[in-house]
């Protein structure tokens, strides 16, 4: 036993590191990032084996979630056989493996009170950090010829900003119940503020439709489970929007909202992402059954770029569209298997369990992933190293505390 608790203490403090980390370092975008988050992983997972040794009787925990998992993970190497580019999906296939190594880890150590508080607070300090930055950066560069109206905080792009924010938010929501102390509980909502102006403050048109549909059906569960008196729920909802409205004075805000309207008449942000969902569509067709191969869609895109499409796209902008064309059509069936299947036992967890932090973090994770594959329609969230691993973490919380 005395062998089993300090190897807990490293694999614990590294997966804690690895998540505080890939964030700041721009979303771990990176190569050296990249190979970093893959080193501490496999020897994480290597020290969860001797660990597995050294401890008699030690069940391996499993929530459900492991066959939609691995049956993408195996559909992800059978197009792999047939890539236009070997190298590049074999460098792709390891990644996600390294995912599913990730989700294992944190699914089997995670599951006692203390550890699923730990990693939650790690996860809710972190977007706090993130929104802070960013929130510092944008007030000291206002004005000057190198501010943008726009915050990204560490992240290179607005938007995958914004991605990691719609699953911080859910969850520091799902803990506000849980903490009791009143002066950490005050500390709390100013940090979900923060996160909540961050967000605004994006400009990420996707990153609003995902966060609010979310955060919706957050409450429309909690209200739902007796969480929310009906007085809460309409007080909640008119200071929302007493808030948004004072927010909307800003000018960048108010201009980002008026396009909306003229989302369908403007060439950049419809009219070329259709033609590049089209000629993503093509690929599709082309390859229905095996795809060009996991992490070839900037390869294979250039010979079925449509006319007026003048720049290289590395992604089609539209996470489901661009895995299809990689790994196949049922890519998607497998895909909302995973989702739907996160969801279902998030929620009946939210809804059967006694426990408030896992009511709390049970509901917060789902609604995280749920935010998180909404604005996958618009984005490629899914293809930034840090986001990836906090989807792939959450569905880990979910089944860790299943039980």
């Amino acid at each position: 036993m005395s062998a089993i608790q300090p190897l807990d203490s490293i694999i614990i403090g590294s997966i804690i590191l690895v998540l505080a980390l890939s964030p700041l370092a721009r979303g771990a975008v990176d190569v050296t990032s990249i190979c970093i988050i893959v080193i501490f992983t496999i020897t994480s997972f290597l020290l969860f084996l001797i660990r597995l040794t050294l401890k008699e009787n030690q069940e391996i925990k499993l929530s459900g979630l492991e066959l939609p998992l691995l049956s993408l993970f195996l559909l992800g190497t059978i197009s792999s056989f047939f890539s236009i580019y070997p190298a590049q999906s074999r460098r792709e296939l390891g990644f996600f493996f390294c995912c599913l190594l990730f989700f294992f880890i944190v699914q089997n150590l995670f599951s006692d009170r203390k550890r699923i508080y730990l990693l939650s607070l790690t996860i809710i300090i972190t977007g706090i950090t993130l929104s802070i930055l960013g929130l510092f950066c944008y007030a000291i560069f206002m004005g000057t010829p190198s501010w943008e109206p726009s915050l990204s905080s560490t992240y290179v792009n607005r938007n995958h900003f914004a991605g990691y924010l719609e699953l911080c938010l859910p969850l520091s929501l799902g803990m506000v119940e849980y903490i009791t102390d009143k002066g950490k509980k005050v500390l709390l909502i100013y940090g979900i503020i923060l996160m909540v102006i961050s967000l605004l403050l994006s400009l990420s048109r996707g990153g609003w439709i995902g966060g609010s549909l979310s955060l919706f059906f957050m409450a429309f569960l909690a209200k739902k489970r007796g969480l929310l008196s009906r007085r809460i729920w309409i007080v909640s909802v008119v200071g929302f929007i007493l808030f948004l409205t004072s927010v909307l004075g800003l000018n960048s805000i108010a201009e980002r909202i008026s396009t909306f309207e003229n989302i369908f008449k403007d060439p950049v942000n419809f009219d070329t992402r259709v033609k590049v969902w089209k000629g993503t569509l093509e690929i599709i067709q082309k390859n229905p059954f095996s795809g060009t191969g996991i992490g070839t869609f900037a390869y294979a895109f250039p010979s079925h770029r449509p006319l007026g499409v003048t720049q290289r796209y590395l992604y089609a902008h539209n996470d489901f569209l661009h895995f299809t064309s990689e790994m196949g059509i049922f890519f998607l069936p497998l895909f909302l298997w995973l989702l739907f299947s996160g969801l279902r036992i998030g929620t009946n967890t939210f809804f059967k369990t006694k426990s408030r932090l896992k009511r709390g973090v049970s509901l917060g994770c789902s609604m995280g992933i749920l935010a998180l594959s909404i604005h996958s329609i618009f984005d490629f969230n899914l293809h930034i190293p840090a986001n990836l691993l906090l989807f792939f973490t959450f569905l880990g919380m979910i089944g860790a505390i299943r039980k």
